[in-house]
């Protein structure tokens, strides 16, 4: 390995300011796009918890019985999961390596600056997330409802 002194290291602030704005802005992107799974009524039923319930139901011969009805507990982690993968995905299809681009260290993307910059992403579209719906109110319907039902439970 070469002697390599910290007197060569220099970030170009032009590029960083680019950089950083790229990936401000493909957060907003992935997050509006996940935003139409994440906040359809369908993912909703699917990843949030729903108790065991029972209902009255009459018999054939008027007799009345309990039919339970099974539920499931949250699934955690999901959105995140999605989240991560599809930005690194998205950062290896487009070849995006914010480390590399920034520290000017290579010709070439590498694998790992363009999976840290996929998380990189994924936190900013959480972050986006919580302006979009927190913030703005900018939130489907079906997300709407389910805030409402959080709400009111105890």
């Amino acid at each position: 390995m070469e002697n390599l002194t910290p007197d060569l290291f220099h970030i170009d602030y032009g590029r960083l300011l680019e950089t950083l704005v790229t990936i401000i802005v493909f957060s907003f992107f992935i997050e509006r796009a996940l935003s139409v799974i994440f906040e359809s009524r369908i993912f909703i039923n699917w990843s949030e918890a729903k108790p065991e319930t029972t209902t009255p139901k009459t018999g054939i011969n008027g007799e009345s019985e309990q039919v339970v009805v099974p539920g499931h507990t949250k699934k955690k982690g999901i959105r995140e999961l999605i989240s991560i993968l599809t930005s690194i995905g998205f950062c290896m299809a487009i070849q995006f390596d914010a480390i590399t681009i920034i520290l000017q260290s290579s010709n070439k993307m590498t694998y790992w600056g363009m999976v840290i910059t996929g998380l990189i992403i994924a936190g900013g579209s959480k972050a986006s997330i919580a302006l979009f719906q927190n913030v703005m109110g900018v939130m489907s319907t079906a997300e709407k409802e389910r805030k409402e039902l959080l709400k009111q439970t105890p």
